[in-house]
Parts: structure tokens; C-alpha cells; sequence
């Protein structure tokens, strides 16, 4: 045979051993991914009655239903454990492995081990916490709050945090840009899912930290309480009317002490030293007047401040300070009836509110209203020492106050401090939340009047641009509205409407605005006529102000435009001043 034809054939032979081996390789590949597809199939459809479990969960932890949840944990951990089986195995880890397909098998995988981690750590703890958090457990007996039960829990409460937080960062890592659509939809769905479940498990592990040694678990703790009234506007609220100093011990609260604001101080000089951005924006008023403290829209700040001017006028150093309102303090009340308040009788709700920080001032003294709002501050917390509102009115009342900037907490001690940083108690001045910028928007009287309590706030945010560098252009619009009826201001008391000879019932005002970490108001009109602005800054913050007068049943608008810093792409955090009715908010995008 010619030697070329031998090699020839030889080549032959050789291709068809190379095409037979390649082939029984496709195949064996082939059955991994019909093997592979059918264990996703499987796992899907259990990832898919495992999240219809944890939606089950929930409808029963928020229902109080512990009865059902141990029996909910179980379901979800079979689920879980199977989703987990069919993801597992040397098929998923080589096919993981391969490109196309393996960013996607993965990805599955993955959310199959989170959930199952989750099913077998956190959740079977699920019922004790539902218990715990339930409003009963924490009502005052006999004047007393039992501890024991959050001290024993916290270190369960702390770990599920964890827990939590470590699943959310694997799914965080999962790059969901090579896989199929629906695979990276159930990614952003889980990654959704757990960050709202962080924000729970959070707020728990802090509460669990927080509350013992701040209610006296750890040893005796002293308050100040600022109460604010709104009818007079500061950034926080208003300006502070009365103090109150509440006493905490193994978790029983009293109130000790309590006096108008106005007999603490005036002070010569600032009580604390004050920065050069405060001297510059707020003057020295901020450290030399109790009632002023709420005038910078930073709360530890102010309770810094506070906390000082207490020293100096009492020699009484406190452990934290906190401030509230008459809105607040209506709402703990609701639950005992209406109070005997005013020569009408019984009041409770908005017309309480209204008779405290309005209709007082039109049948007393001064001197006799701060008589009344202290007997009624004092009524407030000895109904929220006794027990005697309720447990669950107690909660609803004080969450709801919080997320209105109705009540913030401060403590001297710096862990207790950075634990509420960043929760709706704290108050703080910060420009931006993670990736979501911040905008403030806050409300300053320039009369010393009652006459903010005829004023009502609407603030509209609204996004027109994303720019290249990834800051965004927000046009956020101010609307001030007078309540007062022109027929009616010159019967009101100068008290109320202030001592302005050009026009009775006359509101003056400052509108203040904080732009985003990073960014700048870049200009505003005002009822569409462009003003002028001079931009300060506070905290590494940029602000500007307007100062407005309203005439009685007079509205004016004022539209800021705000460049926010860079990559800000979540969505805009807005505060605002709390007043005597709720500020209305709107967003468009």
C-alpha cells in the first residue's frame, strides 16, 4: 500500500475515534442538561410554593396568628430543602461551569441555597418573635414595663439579623446581567424581598439593643422631653414649649419634673459651643434659648444643645432627650376618651390638637396655657406609664408619631447613639440614605405668634432629568396655604396673630430647602417669577431660604431646582416640618 494511502486512511480512522468520542461527550452533556432542566423545573416549582409560603408567614405573623407559624416554618423548610436537592449534585456544579447556561444554573442555585438557609436558620424563630413583638407583651403593669423577655431574646434577634443580611449580600452578588430574563427577575424579586425583611430584622436587633438599658435595665436613666408646638414653626417641629424630665428604672418610667421652656435660660453666651455653619445660619439664638433649640433641623444636634442648656440652668446632666408634640401626645390619649380640656368639655383627636396649640391662646393668659399644655403633657405620660391607653393604642400611637418626625430620641451614650442613627426616631441631617438622595424641606415662623397654626405645607417632588454623570435634576415645589379668614384676624388676640400693624393675621414665614449630599439648589421661583438666592452651608450641606408673607386666605408656591450628587439613583427621601395638620406630599417622576 503507497505510503500517502496509508496515512490517508490512518487520518480517517483517527477523525472517526475523534467525532465518536466527541459525540458520546454531547451526549453525556446533553443528558446533564436534560438532567440539569429537570431539576431546575423541580426546584422552580418548589422556589415557587416556598415564596407562596413565606407570603403565608407573613399574613400570619402581621394577623398575630401564632398558632399557625411553626406549621408554616415546616411547609417552607420541605420546599426549601427540595428546591435546595434539585440544584444540587456534580451535574449542576459542571454545568455551573459552562458558558450561556452556567451564569443562569448558577443564579438558580444560589437563590435555592439562600432560601433553604433561610428556612432552617432565621424563620423557625419566627413564632417567639411574633410573640414578643406583640404590643401586650410590652404593656406597663403596675407602672412597669417587663424587660426580662427582650433581654432574652435579643441575642435570637441579633442572629436572624445576620442571617438575613448574609443572604441578601449573596443574591447582591449575583450578576444577573448573562442570565435568562426570568431567572434575573426572580433575582431582583428575592434581592427585593430581603431587603424589606433587613429593614425588619434590623429595626428588631436594634430595638433588642436599645430598649433595656434605655428604659433602666442597666441602671437609672434620666430624659429631657422637648415639647414642641407647632402653631409657632421651627425645622423640627416648633419651638419648644414646655420640658419635661421623665425618670427610667428597671423599666418603670415617671415624670419627676417639669417647667415652661421660657425659665430655662436666656443664657448670656451659647450653653455649647457652637460650629461655625450654626453661628452663620441659625445666629447664637440656637444655644441661648430652650425655645430655639428645634431650629436646626439636625435633632441630636438640638439635643445636644438642649441637653446643655439643662445642665447649666439645673446642674442636672441627662442620659438623652427626646421631643414630641401636642399631635403625639393627643393620639396616646385617644385610647382613655376625651380629656377634659377647655370650656367645651371633653376633647380628644384633632380638636384636641386644635385646643392646644390654638383655642387655648383665645380664652387664657399665657401663663395659663402653659398651665394647661403642662397638665395635659403630664395627663399624656402617666397614661403611657400606667398602661391605662392600651397596649396596641400605645404602639399604633408611637409609630405613627414617629414616621411623622413627631417624636425623636436621642442618647448621650455613643452605641445607643449610631443604633438610632438612621431610624425614623433619630432626626438627623444627612444629605443622602445609601444610593437614595435626601431633600429637607422645613418651615421657620419669623412672628412670635401662634399663627402657624393656620398655616398648611403641600410639598410636590418631581424628577425631570438623570444627567450623565449620574446626579438628577428634582424640581421640588413648596406650597404655603393661610387659613386665616380676613374677617376674623382682627378679633384674634395679638398673642395669636402677632403685633404686625400693616395687617392683622399676616403670616410671615421661611421656607428653608437642604439639596442632596453633593448637590445644590441651582435656582427658584416663586408663584413663576425666578427669585434670588443666597446659598449657605450647614453640615457640608448646601441650603437656601425664602422669606414669605402671606396675606389671610393668601397661597404661595416656591419651586426649587436641585441638582442631587452623583449616582443617587434610589428613590427621594423628603423631610419635612411637622405642623398642626400633616404636610402633603407628592412625587412624579
Amino acid at each position: 500500500m503507497p505510503r500517502r494511502e496509508f496515512w490517508t486512511r490512518r487520518r480517517r480512522r483517527n477523525l472517526r475515534v475523534v467525532l465518536l468520542c466527541v459525540g458520546g461527550l454531547l451526549a453525556v452533556l446533553a443528558l446533564v442538561l436534560a438532567w440539569v432542566v429537570v431539576d431546575a423545573v423541580r426546584a422552580r416549582a418548589a422556589l415557587g410554593q416556598a415564596a407562596q409560603g413565606v407570603a403565608t408567614l407573613q399574613a400570619d405573623a402581621v394577623a398575630g396568628r401564632i398558632d399557625r407559624l411553626d406549621a408554616g416554618v415546616a411547609d417552607l423548610q420541605r420546599h426549601t430543602a427540595e428546591a435546595r436537592d434539585a440544584t444540587d449534585g456534580p451535574h449542576w456544579a459542571l454545568v455551573s461551569r459552562l458558558p450561556v447556561v452556567g451564569p443562569t444554573v448558577e443564579a438558580v442555585a444560589t437563590m435555592a441555597a439562600v432560601a433553604d438557609g433561610l428556612a432552617r436558620g432565621p424563620l423557625p424563630r419566627l413564632a417567639d418573635v411574633v410573640e414578643l413583638a406583640d404590643p401586650a407583651t410590652f404593656a406597663p403593669h403596675d407602672g412597669r414595663i417587663d424587660l426580662d423577655p427582650l433581654v432574652a431574646a435579643a441575642p435570637a434577634v441579633a442572629q436572624a439579623d445576620q442571617a438575613v443580611g448574609y443572604a441578601q449580600q449573596r443574591v447582591a452578588r449575583i450578576d444577573r446581567s448573562p442570565v435568562l430574563p426570568q431567572v434575573s427577575t426572580a433575582v431582583a424579586d428575592l434581592h427585593q424581598q430581603l431587603a424589606d425583611l433587613r429593614m425588619s430584622t434590623a429595626t428588631a436587633a436594634r430595638a433588642a439593643q436599645l430598649i433595656p438599658p434605655m428604659l433602666g435595665a442597666d441602671g437609672p436613666r434620666d430624659y429631657l422631653v422637648l415639647v414642641q408646638n407647632s402653631a409657632e414653626p421651627r425645622a423640627l417641629g416648633g419651638i419648644v414649649g414646655t420640658v419635661l424630665v421623665l425618670h427610667a428604672d428597671q423599666g418603670r418610667i415617671e415624670l419627676t419634673r417639669q417647667m415652661p421652656a421660657d425659665e430655662v435660660g436666656p443664657f448670656p453666651t451659647p450653653a455649647a459651643e457652637l460650629t461655625e455653619d450654626e453661628q452663620a445660619v441659625f445666629g447664637d439664638k440656637v444655644g441661648r434659648w430652650m425655645q430655639n433649640v428645634t431650629a436646626t433641623p439636625d435633632f441630636p444636634r438640638a439635643a445636644q444643645i438642649a441637653r446643655a442648656m439643662w445642665a447649666r440652668e439645673t446642674g442636672q446632666t441627662v442620659d438623652g432627650v427626646l421631643a414630641t408634640d401636642p399631635a403625639a401626645l393627643a393620639r396616646l390619649l385617644a385610647a382613655d376618651g376625651p380629656l377634659e380640656a377647655g370650656p367645651a368639655g371633653g376633647l380628644q383627636g384633632a380638636d384636641l390638637v386644635s385646643y392646644l396649640i390654638n383655642g387655648v391662646y383665645l380664652t387664657e393668659t399665657p401663663q395659663g396655657a402653659d398651665q394647661i399644655f403642662a397638665d395635659v403633657a403630664r395627663t399624656a405620660f402617666g397614661s403611657l406609664s400606667s398602661g391605662a391607653a392600651g397596649s396596641a393604642g400605645m404602639v399604633d400611637a408611637l409609630t405613627v408619631a414617629a414616621r411623622e418626625g413627631r417624636l425623636l430620641v436621642w442618647s448621650a451614650d455613643r452605641t445607643e447613639a449610631d443604633l438610632l442613627s438612621g431610624t425614623v426616631l433619630d432626626g438627623g441631617l444627612r444629605g443622602v440614605n445609601g444610593a437614595q438622595p435626601v431633600v429637607g424641606v422645613f418651615t421657620h415662623g419669623l412672628q412670635m405668634a401662634k399663627i402657624g397654626y393656620y398655616l398648611d405645607t403641600a410639598v410636590d417632588v418631581a424628577e425631570r432629568e438623570t444627567r450623565p454623570d449620574g446626579s438628577r435634576r428634582l424640581d421640588v415645589t413648596v406650597t404655603y396655604t393661610s387659613r386665616v379668614k380676613a374677617a376674623d384676624a382682627a378679633r384674634l388676640p395679638a398673642y395669636v396673630v402677632g403685633d404686625d400693624e400693616r395687617e392683622p393675621g399676616l403670616i410671615r414665614l421661611r421656607s428653608v430647602v437642604y439639596a442632596p449630599a453633593g448637590g445644590t439648589v441651582v435656582e427658584a421661583s416663586e408663584n413663576s417669577e425666578k427669585i434670588g438666592l443666597s446659598p449657605q452651608k450647614h453640615d457640608q450641606l448646601s441650603r437656601v431660604f425664602d422669606d414669605i408673607e402671606l396675606h389671610p386666605g393668601e397661597t404661595a408656591s416656591v419651586t426649587y431646582a436641585i441638582i442631587s450628587g452623583k449616582r443617587q439613583d434610589g428613590g427621594v427621601i423628603l423631610r419635612t416640618t411637622p405642623g398642626p395638620r400633616p404636610v402633603k406630599v407628592s412625587f412624579e417622576k
